[in-house]
């Protein structure tokens, strides 16, 4: 099947996710600069159900705050807009996309732990490097593998075929399907994202992952992507020599690559309690 064949009929799917109201709406409001604590919580409130999982969010372990939130305002002003905007996705997706039934051996619990485990090392990767918006980061990371849940769910022969390869050979799932299938999970990603009208470094992250090209241009947000999804799927040993960056990145990332211990202890929590609090009775069967 040729990619323009693959395009159509992503763009004829009905029932393909999507993003609640909220969001565009807190979306617009940020990008007019009208933005006030009052009126974004305002937004957030008319959804009860989405007001419910921000607070339980920022009262969770992931944060780690000392003291409770028990309101929308005092939520945003703590965690500020972005990381509130990127949140709604966040708990909206892994609602949306969170399949119980098993395909073949595809464990659906080990996807979002390792989803999760590279949205927080992107955001540890972020923070510790000062080169992105670490909500950003960890969004994108959060949303890198999206694409393997739609080719799961709509490319099911595609992604049979991926995962009895990768299975026999034990190769990684981008390597299986350049043999193996019609269309990529990053190229799903990245139209998934677009649909969803997310940010374009958002998207482009998702989008380069796997397909690396560095640049003076490069903002850093696809390096953390990529090294974190490298760290998760190592055991989170990888060489620092391995990778090369344009000068900006390199002097930022290397020296947290080559000094692992001084803060992947701390993302290891994390990702302990932000699996905890993201996929909290979403376990197969329940």
């Amino acid at each position: 099947m040729e990619n323009k064949a693959v395009w159509d009929i992503l763009g004829k799917i009905t029932d393909l996710p999507t993003l609640p109201s909220v969001y565009f709406k807190v979306d617009k409001l940020l990008k007019d600069k009208q933005a006030s604590i009052e009126n974004v919580a305002r937004i957030i409130e008319i959804d009860p159900a989405m007001s419910s999982s921000i607070l339980r969010l920022v009262n969770s372990a992931f944060y780690g705050l000392s003291s409770k939130s028990s309101s929308i305002p005092h939520a945003i002003m703590i965690i500020g807009f972005n990381a509130v905007k990127n949140a709604i996705v966040s708990v909206s997706i892994l609602d949306t996309l969170h399949i119980k039934d098993r395909y073949l051996n595809f464990n659906i619990s080990d996807f979002w732990r390792h989803s999760v485990s590279v949205a927080v090392l992107s955001r540890q990767l972020a923070e510790k490097s000062r080169l992105v918006a670490p909500e950003d980061a960890f969004m994108a990371g959060l949303l890198h593998d999206i694409g393997k849940i739609i080719m799961l769910k709509y490319f099911k022969e595609d992604f049979g075929r991926v995962w009895k390869t990768m299975q026999e050979t034990r190769c990684t799932f981008y390597d299986a399907e350049q043999e193996n299938a019609s269309i990529d999970h990053v190229q799903i990603g990245a139209y998934l994202a677009r649909k969803w009208e997310l940010p374009d470094h958002i998207v482009e992250a998702i989008a380069g992952h796997h397909y690396y090209m560095t640049s003076e241009a490069s903002t850093g947000l696809v390096e953390c992507v990529m090294l974190a999804n490298a760290l998760s799927n190592s055991g989170y040993q990888i060489h620092p020599d391995d990778y090369v960056f344009e000068g900006h990145i390199e002097k930022a990332v290397t020296p947290l690559l080559a000094d692992t211990q001084s803060w992947l202890p701390q993302a290891i929590a994390e990702i302990d309690a932000a699996y905890e609090f993201f996929l909290e009775g979403k376990s197969p069967g329940t």
